[in-house]
């Protein structure tokens, strides 16, 4: 169960009969990682922190839960960004927002920091307070060098309930955008960040709004689009779950071809200004390599400052550990050029 404010919290039942019902709370668990002890009376789970990667954890009934196991004892010298929850206001309708906070581990108090925005995937995730330090998660790694990160959960995100989740149905780039701005501008005015070092990056719904931004504002610096739809035209005749995935938010591709086209940044694409790298697995059958591709051409035509890497085998989410690395530094490489 994902909480409204970025957390997930892990629950144990009992007895269905009696409705008994424990909520963990000292530790952020992986909800599809857990099993039980023949007898019920012990869960083991994967676990974390938020300066705690994924172990192994066991909860016995009315006890504490105890971490078994210590596969990442490097991680304890580090010294890393504070994660917090944060709330806003949509401007649009006043929805409340949920996001994370990471700010850097040398961050000063009303000096405004070079932020970047990390959008999710989905667009039914949503990030949550833990260990944020993954190949999918970068906002450590920039907080490590000297970044806050905003990680929103605007609408279409889960935790807020299905109207919430369904709220950018046919309105992908619209409120959803909307949300992610009104959040910057918070940081903005309480001085955490700073308007002139702004970067934005993200992966495969992250992607599209990444590149859905910058050909709508030139507010970013820098931009990483991972995985990026945008062509939904395109994305919805190719992917590995046509029609079926975009045909639930913006109805047949057959009948929609006007709403496909306005939602699409490729459609957009003479309004970027924004330097943008664009990273694609070469395997990738859910968001199909062309759709980086042809975003980083159009850049190029128009003359805009881009890159474009493919990584071999790989499919959308990334499995081998050498493109793991290689993407993330890549990624801190740019906002690092581009935002002093």
């Amino acid at each position: 169960v994902m909480g409204v404010k970025g957390t997930k919290p892990f629950f144990a039942v009992w007895n269905l009969s009696s409705n008994s019902v424990d909520k963990l709370t000292e530790v952020t668990a992986d909800g599809y990682a857990f099993t039980q002890s023949d007898d019920g009376n012990v869960n083991a789970y994967l676990g974390q922190r938020v300066d705690q990667p994924n172990e192994v954890w066991a909860y016995a009934r009315r006890r504490s839960p105890e971490c078994l196991t210590n596969h990442n004892s490097q991680v304890a010298g580090w010294n890393v960004g504070k994660v917090q929850e944060i709330t806003w206001t949509s401007s649009k309708d006043g929805t409340k927002i949920y996001g994370v906070l990471v700010l850097p581990p040398d961050y000063h108090s009303g000096t405004p920091h070079k932020t970047i925005v990390h959008a999710h995937g989905g667009p039914f995730e949503a990030w949550q307070t833990g260990w944020l330090g993954t190949w999918y998660e970068w906002a450590q790694l920039l907080a490590s060098h000297g970044y806050v990160v905003l990680a929103p959960n605007p609408r279409g995100s889960q935790g807020q309930g299905a109207a919430f989740q369904e709220a950018n149905y046919g309105d992908w780039g619209g409120g959803d955008f909307q949300d992610v701005m009104d959040g910057v501008d918070l940081l903005i005015k309480q001085k955490i960040a700073d308007p002139s070092r702004l970067g934005i990056g993200g992966w495969s719904y992250g992607g599209f709004m990444t590149s859905w931004t910058v050909t709508h504002t030139d507010r970013f610096k820098a931009a990483v689009a991972g995985a990026a739809v945008t062509d939904l035209y395109g994305m919805s005749t190719t992917t590995d779950i046509a029609p079926n995935f975009l045909n639930e938010f913006f109805g047949n591709f057959v009948g929609n071809r006007k709403l496909y086209d306005e939602h699409s940044p490729m459609r957009w694409i003479e309004h970027c200004h924004t330097p943008t790298l664009v990273l694609h697995g070469d395997s990738d059958e859910r968001v199909p390599t062309f759709q980086g591709e042809e975003f980083y051409k159009a850049l190029q035509l128009l003359g805009v400052e881009s890159q474009l890497v493919r990584y071999p085998r790989e499919p959308h989410i990334f499995s081998e550990r050498e493109h793991e690395i290689d993407s993330l530094q890549r990624i801190v490489d740019w906002f690092d050029s581009h935002i002093k």
